[in-house]
């Protein structure tokens, strides 16, 4: 059993084991009984709402804080025993602004490289790299304090890859950046992710963890709930629903939505179907239902019956952030059904 155990922890970048993390006695735990692998050289998505226990295990993976229970192996390395060479081969990138309000960009990368022990030349040439790759050139001599919050974002995630590392911890990185930030930051991510690096990754917009992520974890009231890659999260649990989008010639009125909604509420009754209704503008609305294929005929002859006319329709799959939100919201219902009983029983 113990030499199964260690071939897996050498196999993964981090092993983690009935992780528990409680602050006090009486107090729930806001990491409660987990467990994860992350590969090498892959993007791991850690994604859930506020509260969820996200930040906490990013705290207890980077040293920050202690476990209060369960194992946890980083680079093969009882992390309790290793931190210091642990710490060695990571960066960290955290939600929190971190930056040195008196010194211009250059001179607060340059300090950085020093705290990691690198030598003038290699300083110069990394920093030169950086300023170049995340379009800070022009920010070189400014003071950090003069930066826009987005700017300042960018300077804090630029200078953790002044240090050579295997290991990455970004909590929500994007923050504050625009949209051309965000991709250029999420590419060269990838970029380093192709040349052997491995990410440990929150967010909360769902179309970074698709873009970025082999694997993600969904983790809710300290547990974690779903574990897949994108694309499986979808369709394990998007429950074969499915997005129509309709964008007509005209602008809808109120009892056209809701003859639509009676319509689908019928269908969902008799098939035992999940939907809703959306209405995106004036002119366009999107349905989400169980019985796609089923319901559009119904929806068009609906269309038919009050003179409307269609520009377009089309039929997707739900997103990553529709079937996160489905997750996380059953685990809620779930949640709430369980309390309700525990005080139906005491009565």
């Amino acid at each position: 059993m113990r030499t199964m155990l260690s071939k897996i922890q050498n196999e993964y970048c981090i092993s983690v084991s009935n992780l528990k993390k409680q602050y006090g006695k009486n107090i729930a735990y806001a990491v409660n009984d987990i467990t994860f692998n992350v590969e090498y050289g892959t993007v791991f998505g850690f994604l859930g709402p506020n509260g969820a226990g996200k930040t906490t295990t990013l705290r207890i993976l980077t040293t920050l804080l202690r476990p209060s229970y369960g194992s946890i192996y980083v680079f093969g390395k009882d992390l309790t025993k290793n931190q210091l060479e642990i710490k060695k081969r990571i960066g960290v990138v955290s939600q929190n602004p971190s930056f040195e309000t008196n010194l211009t960009v250059e001179r607060a990368l340059d300090l950085y490289g020093m705290l990691w022990g690198l030598n003038k030349k290699i300083r110069k040439e990394k920093i030169n790299e950086i300023l170049n790759t995340f379009d800070l050139e022009s920010l070189r001599n400014v003071k950090n304090d003069e930066l826009s919050i987005g700017q300042r974002r960018r300077v804090q995630v630029a200078r953790e890859f002044i240090h050579e590392m295997d290991l990455l911890f970004l909590d929500e990185p994007t923050v504050g950046l625009d949209p051309s930030a965000r991709r250029l930051l999420l590419d060269y991510i990838k970029n380093q992710v192709k040349m052997g690096l491995t990410v440990f990754f929150t967010t909360h917009i769902m179309e970074e963890a698709e873009y970025l992520c082999d694997k993600i974890a969904i983790i809710d009231r300290g547990k974690i709930t779903a574990f897949d890659t994108p694309t499986g999260l979808k369709q394990k649990h998007g429950k074969g629903a499915k997005t129509i989008e309709l964008t007509f010639k005209d602008i809808l009125g109120k009892s056209f939505i809701q003859l639509l909604n009676t319509t689908i509420s019928k269908k969902q009754d008799s098939d035992n179907s999940n939907s809703y209704i959306d209405l995106n503008g004036t002119h366009t609305v999107t349905i989400t239902v169980n019985n796609a294929e089923e319901i559009i005929s119904d929806v068009l002859k609906l269309v038919y019956e009050n003179g409307l006319e269609i520009e377009s329709i089309s039929i997707n799959r739900p997103s990553l952030e529709e079937v996160f939100l489905s997750i996380v919201n059953n685990d809620d219902l779930r949640n709430k059904q369980s309390n309700d009983g525990e005080r139906t029983t005491k009565c």
